[in-house]
């Protein structure tokens, strides 16, 4: 797998310092390359490689720390830089699109590579933690390309509604790919000696981990390396985040209309014939908002109209409410989904009295009224919707 640089794999990382102290010293990386001249619309022609330090979490871009001229197809260089701490590095050759991530955890490295190959383009020796992440994005690498092929092949079928014994495989198969890649992933944090490796790799975890686990893990490996600066900026970073979800959860269950009894909404159907969600009082109902020009809206339809026929002889209603402008497109939209159930609309846009009623601000929207008046769900789309209507209407 061809990096480009760690900050494109990147979202992945959640380094916030550096790690493992030592004195302060030269990192040096000398090495070959083969096919320079290679060209390419990403990268360029590649005439320079760069010694980047690489400050994750902190909001900073690399800082380039040396850098050599690459005058002929296949030659070799030396670059260096000053360090202070173990941290991760990046040689980078051509323009910002092909990198070797390093570790400094010796004062020189060695890397020879062939910039004409796609996979395996380099190797690297004086430097074992660099090594054996050589070796840990590799394996990572194909690991996580299999959770995401097999992945979509399941969304593929879901979406496809495939017979549920097709779904069911499918599922089994992405279950195993990811309970693979993260048996691989808590294995070698678990056994990696390298407190900087072993945080970068943990690093990667946070992705597939469920969240006990991923704390879990985090909690051992500062037990063992309780002074390691990295490690402190995961938790930190992880605290960090938890707090975030945290207070949005709440401010999310504080808009929520879930628990609260629906206000009442009298609007106009196509005839002038004023529609009051009142007047479903005793089936539960959906209140569908969307609009003929929405997008968005006009791509759930068809989840909506599916699930109108299953539920439709259960006690269940749908009153479609629309923000349009214009009754032509309104009507028109209705038709060509085949949306056959009420339908109202102040035809006012934005400036709609369901606007200032349900207070959302974006579309498709809809909630879902038990036959009391309370609001039991909102937000309902896709495989969402239909499994919350099997569930109450049995």
């Amino acid at each position: 797998m061809r990096l480009k640089t760690l900050a494109a794999i990147g979202a992945l990382f959640i380094l916030a310092a550096s790690c493992q102290t030592k004195k302060k010293g030269t990192f040096t990386v000398t090495g070959t390359f083969k096919n320079a001249n290679v060209l390419s619309a990403e990268a360029g022609p590649i005439s320079k490689v760069y010694l980047m330090e690489v400050s994750y979490g902190q909001d900073q871009p690399p800082v380039i720390l040396d850098s050599a001229k690459l005058p002929v197809s296949n030659g070799s260089f030396s670059v260096s830089g000053v360090t202070k701490n173990q941290e991760i590095y990046e040689l980078v050759f051509g323009n910002n699109a092909i990198a070797v991530p390093l570790i400094n955890d010796a004062p020189e490295a060695r890397v020879n590579v062939d910039l004409g190959k796609k996979d395996d383009f380099y190797e690297v020796s004086g430097s074992d933690a660099s090594a054996q992440l050589r070796e840990f994005i590799k394996t990572f690498g194909k690991k996580d390309y299999e959770v995401e092929k097999v992945m979509r092949t399941a969304d593929s079928l879901r979406q496809a509604k495939a017979p549920d014994t097709v779904q069911s495989i499918a599922m089994t198969q992405a279950n195993g790919a990811l309970q693979d890649l993260n048996m691989f992933l808590k294995q070698f944090v678990n056994t990696c000696t390298n407190p900087t490796l072993s945080a970068l790799a943990l690093s990667f975890s946070s992705r597939s981990l469920p969240p006990a686990e991923f704390q879990a893990s985090l909690i051992d490996q500062l037990k063992k390396y309780p002074d390691n600066p990295t490690l402190l900026g995961l938790k930190q970073d992880y605290d960090k985040r938890e707090q975030q979800m945290a207070a949005q959860q709440k401010e999310e269950e504080e808009k929520s209309w879930v628990g609260k009894q629906a206000p009442d909404l009298t609007l106009p159907d196509a005839n002038g014939k004023a529609i009051s969600i009142s007047s479903f009082r005793g089936k539960y109902l959906l209140v569908d908002f969307w609009a003929s020009w929405c997008g968005p809206c006009r791509a759930e339809n068809p989840n909506v109209v599916n699930a109108y026929h299953e539920f439709k002889g259960k006690n269940f209603a749908i009153l479609g409410v629309s923000l349009d402008k214009e009754k032509g497109a309104w009507q028109e939209a209705i038709r060509a989904d085949h949306l056959d159930w009420t339908h109202v609309s102040d035809l006012k846009f934005w400036q709609s009295e369901a606007v200032t009623t349900f207070g959302f601000n974006g579309i498709p929207f809809n909630v879902l009224i038990d036959p009391q008046g309370k609001i039991i769900a909102q937000s309902l789309r896709g495989e969402d919707l239909e499994n919350e209507l099997k569930s109450v209407l049995k």
